[in-house]
């Protein structure tokens, strides 16, 4: 029995045995299932088993069902699960652990039907290499300086979304659903608000001023949808709380892509950079100059090696979504609600500017 959240899950561990032999066909005995923890999404387990006499270890991991995010139903955790598995082996090689296999659990504990699937796992490669990002970051918050490999891991960051976005694709409907998800999806604005608690509980902001911020992004939508020459590939997910890690020799990993294979590369973009302003809030209570630097770094290299000036005047929603998950009181208990409400205000200044300017985040911070 393992749990999830607030469900338990029967695992029988000779019916886990025998699925694992079919995967390698050869010999298994498992070792342990062991709890690695659990976020807001997902829980995770290390699975140690031998098969053929080797060791093997691999971690499974069970999306949650009651945290909302749009995972309320088994078919949206099976979709999350089924279009990670593929993007996780379709990432640029080196970037990511392979995923070994998507499977269900039925009610007697095998893991054999779909039909009779109560719930869905995935098994990828356990990650032992490389260290989260946002260690590098609260070590420039330590310095209040950068040094020379700060900025070189900040433009092999903006490498790797140059790189990725270069793969176009010409398909008006992902466009269109991606810029729809960014409003609507669970785990998106909308989502993300629905997790608050009652904004009358608040007092670094109010349902009125929420309310306000969902019709600026409806308004920005249907200012962009149509930019359908703008779909590229994307991460999905690319924060530096253990999404991005590098090694000692600076070669990066990107973890967890997710969500959609395609969309609006402003999506990545905006994830990463509103870090570099969190983290200085966060630690200072403002925007102070080493990651206004590795701001203005990423997107003098983005911009320069992709072209993409538009993507400054189709950022503002973007940020809008990734200021409301940085602020979110759930998320980040410990930081100060005047360190929340600087967040909103450059939530409010940039879905009120026609352009963002990289170089005026600390002007978005003051209030509207």
């Amino acid at each position: 029995m393992i749990s999830v959240g607030t469900s338990k899950l029967f695992i029988d561990d000779l019916k886990l045995e025998g699925y694992l032999k079919g995967l390698y066909q050869e010999p298994v005995r498992l070792l342990g299932l062991d709890k690695l923890g659990e976020g807001f999404h997902n829980a995770g387990f290390l699975l140690k088993f031998l098969a053929g006499g080797e060791e093997k270890r691999l971690v499974m991991r069970v999306v949650r069902g009651d945290t909302g995010w749009g995972h309320d139903y088994l078919g949206d955790r099976a979709s999350v699960l089924l279009l990670q598995h593929h993007l996780f082996n379709a990432a640029p090689k080196g970037t990511c652990c392979r995923s070994i296999d998507v499977a269900c659990v039925t009610k007697g504990g095998s893991m054999v039907s779909v039909g009779d699937s109560v719930e869905f796992f995935n098994l990828v490669e356990e990650v032992t290499e490389g260290r989260p990002y946002v260690e590098d970051l609260f070590e420039i918050a330590k310095r209040k300086t950068l040094t020379g490999r700060d900025i070189k891991r900040c433009r092999i960051a903006a490498d790797y979304l140059v790189n990725l976005h270069a793969v176009k694709k010409r398909n008006d409907f992902l466009y269109l659903r991606h810029i729809r998800d960014l409003i609507g999806h669970g785990e998106m604005l909308m989502g993300v608000v629905d997790t608050y608690p009652d904004p009358r509980t608040l007092n670094f902001t109010s349902g009125e001023e929420i309310t306000e911020i969902e019709k600026r992004a409806v308004i920005w939508r249907n200012r962009i949808k149509y930019l359908t020459h703008r779909l590229s590939r994307i991460h999905g997910d690319y924060h530096p709380f253990g999404n991005i890690r590098f090694r000692d020799d600076d070669s990066m990993m990107a973890l967890d892509l997710a969500r959609e294979e395609f969309g609006e590369p402003a999506d990545d973009v905006s994830t990463l950079t509103i870090n570099y302003l969190f983290v200085s809030i966060w630690q200072f209570g403002d925007y102070i100059q080493p990651f206004k630097e590795l701001t203005e770094t990423f997107y003098r290299r983005y911009l320069d090696r992709t072209g993409d000036e538009e993507i400054l005047r189709v950022i503002a929603p973007f940020y809008a979504f990734r200021g409301l998950v940085v602020a979110h009181p759930l998320y980040y208990p410990e930081m100060e609600n005047e360190k929340r409400r600087k967040i909103f205000n450059f939530i409010k200044n940039v879905l009120d500017s026609e352009e963002f300017n990289p170089k005026e985040v600390k002007s978005y911070l003051e209030k509207p």
